[in-house]
C-alpha cells in the first residue's frame, strides 16, 4: 500500500515545475520578441548596406562607364572571406542586366523585381533599391539559413542559463521550503514525544499564523486527554487503595469462619469465598501497581545500585516457596545493576516476573533469576513454548496466554509500563535460546546519562 505523500516533496515538485514553466514561457515570449527584433535589425542592416553600395557603384560606373554585357565580379567580404559571404549584391541596369556583382553572388540575375523593397527568393532575403533616375539598381541579398543559424545561437544562449538554473532553483526551493516548514516539523516532533506519561503543554513557538489554530486545538486536546487519563489513574489507584482494607478484613473474617466451620458442610463454601477474596486482593494490588507505573515512578535522576533490591526480592520469594531451592540466582562475572531506576519500581517489576514464572511454569519446575550482563536481569522458567503470535501480546493489559493458571493478566503489562517509562526494555523469549521449551523474560535497565 502506498504511503502518504510528503508535503515537502509536493511543495518542492510543484514550485519547481511552476518556476520551470514560467521560465520557459518567458523564454518563449522572449524568443518571439527577439526573433522579431533580430529580423528588423537584419533588414535594417541590409537596407543600409544597399544604400551605401549603390552610391559607391554609381560613382564607380559613372567614372569608368557602363560596360555592356561584361561581368565585373569582384569580392566585397562582409565577414571572414574564408568562411564565404553571407551578404552578396548585384548591380543591375533598369532592363535587368547585371553590371557588377560580389564574388559569391549568383551569376544569373535575381528573379526579384527591380522595385524598391524586400523580397524572398529561395534561401535569400533580398532588398532592392534604385537611384533617382531608376536606371541603376542594386539588390543586396542575405542568406536566410545564416540568419536562422544566428537566431538559433542567440536563442540557445538565452535558454542555456535557464537550463543551468533549473537544478540550482530546485535546490534553492528545497532549502526555502525546508526552512519554512521547520516550525511545523518541530511542532510535529513535540506532539510525537507526548504519550500517557508525558502530557505537558507544547511550546508553540514561532509557528506561522495559519498553523496557530491547529496548535491551539492540539493543546486543548492534550489537556483534555491528560485530564481523562489522570481521572482514570486516580479512579484505579483510589479504588484499589480503598478496597485493600475491606478485602483484608473480609478475608480475615472468612478465615476465622473456616476455622469455626471445621468439618461442617459449609466449610467448602467458605473456602470458595476465601479463594474469591484472595483473587480480588491480588487484583487490587495489581491495579495499584499499574496506577503507580502509569504515574511514571520508575525513572529517577540519579543511578542506583539495584543489587541489594534484587537479593531482597529473591529471598522474599524463596521464603514463600515450599521448596526454596527451586528459585536460583546467578551473577555473571563483573555484571552490575547500576541504573537510573527507582528501587521500589525495580522491586515491583522483578516480583511480577518471578510471580509470573511461578504461576505459569511447571509446579515443581526451577526458576532461574540471572544477571548475564551489566544492566540486564532475566527470569527463566520451564514449560511448553509459547506461540509467537501469543508471545507478542502478553505485555498487553489483561492479556493471558494458553494457561489454566489463575491470574489477572496484568503482571507483564506492569513490568513493561515501568521499564518503558524509565527508558529500558522488556524482551520475552520462548522457547528459551538453546532449548525447545521454556519462557524467559529479559529486563534491560535504562543506561545512566
Amino acid at each position: 500500500m502506498k504511503g502518504p505523500a510528503s508535503l515537502t516533496g509536493r511543495l518542492i515538485l510543484w514550485l519547481s515545475l511552476g518556476a520551470v514553466l514560467l521560465w520557459l514561457s518567458g523564454a518563449g515570449i522572449g524568443s518571439i520578441i527577439l526573433r522579431h527584433q533580430l529580423e528588423e535589425a537584419f533588414d535594417s542592416g541590409l537596407r543600409e548596406t544597399a544604400e551605401r553600395l549603390l552610391a559607391l557603384a554609381a560613382d564607380g560606373l559613372s567614372e569608368g562607364g557602363e560596360a555592356e554585357g561584361e561581368d565585373y565580379a569582384h569580392e566585397v567580404p562582409i565577414l571572414d572571406a574564408d568562411d564565404g559571404e553571407y551578404i552578396v549584391y548585384q548591380v543591375r541596369r533598369g532592363d535587368g542586366a547585371v553590371l557588377l556583382r560580389s564574388f559569391d553572388a549568383p551569376s544569373k540575375p535575381f528573379s526579384a523585381p527591380l522595385v524598391e523593397g524586400f523580397a524572398v527568393e529561395d534561401d535569400w532575403r533580398i532588398f532592392t533599391i534604385g537611384n533617382r533616375s531608376s536606371r541603376l539598381f542594386i539588390q543586396v541579398a542575405e542568406s536566410r539559413s545564416r540568419r536562422a543559424a544566428a537566431l538559433h545561437e542567440t536563442l540557445l544562449s538565452l535558454l542555456l542559463p535557464i537550463i543551468l538554473l533549473i537544478p540550482l532553483s530546485a535546490i534553492g526551493i528545497f532549502l526555502v521550503v525546508r526552512a519554512g516548514l521547520r516550525p511545523l516539523t518541530s511542532f510535529s516532533a513535540e506532539i510525537a514525544r507526548r504519550d500517557a506519561r508525558h502530557l505537558a503543554p507544547i511550546d508553540i513557538g514561532p509557528l506561522p499564523t495559519e498553523l496557530v489554530p491547529t496548535a491551539e486545538a492540539v493543546q486543548s486536546l492534550i489537556a483534555r486527554l491528560g485530564a481523562a487519563i489522570a481521572a482514570e489513574r486516580a479512579l484505579a489507584a483510589n479504588s484499589a487503595h480503598e478496597l485493600r482494607t475491606p478485602i483484608a478484613g473480609s478475608l480475615a473474617q472468612t478465615q476465622r469462619l473456616i476455622a469455626e466451620l471445621k468439618g461442617h458442610p459449609a466449610e467448602a463454601r467458605a473456602r470458595q469465598v476465601e479463594e474469591s477474596l484472595s483473587r480480588l486482593r491480588h487484583l487490587s494490588e495489581k491495579l495499584l501497581q499499574l496506577a503507580r507505573a502509569d504515574a511514571g515512578i520508575a525513572l529517577t535522576d540519579h543511578a542506583t545500585d539495584l543489587v541489594p533490591a534484587l537479593h531482597l526480592v529473591v529471598e522474599d520469594a524463596r521464603r514463600s516457596l515450599a521448596r526454596p531451592e527451586r528459585l536460583s540466582l546467578d551473577f555473571a562475572a563483573g555484571a552490575s545493576l547500576t541504573a537510573p531506576f527507582d528501587v521500589d519500581a525495580f522491586g515491583i517489576a522483578l516480583r511480577n516476573l518471578i510471580e509470573n514464572a511461578l504461576r505459569h511454569g511447571p509446579p515443581d519446575g526451577a526458576i532461574a533469576v540471572a544477571v548475564p550482563a551489566a544492566g540486564v536481569v532475566s527470569v527463566t522458567s520451564g514449560g511448553p513454548a509459547v506461540a509467537p503470535e501469543i508471545l507478542a501480546g502478553l505485555v498487553q493489559r489483561f492479556a493471558r496466554g494458553n494457561t489454566s493458571a489463575s491470574g489477572s493478566g496484568l503482571g507483564l503489562a506492569i513490568v513493561a509500563e515501568l521499564v518503558d517509562g524509565a527508558g529500558g526494555a522488556l524482551r520475552l523469549l520462548s522457547p528459551v535460546p538453546g532449548r525447545n521449551d521454556g519462557f524467559r523474560a529479559e529486563l534491560t535497565l535504562p543506561k545512566d546519562g
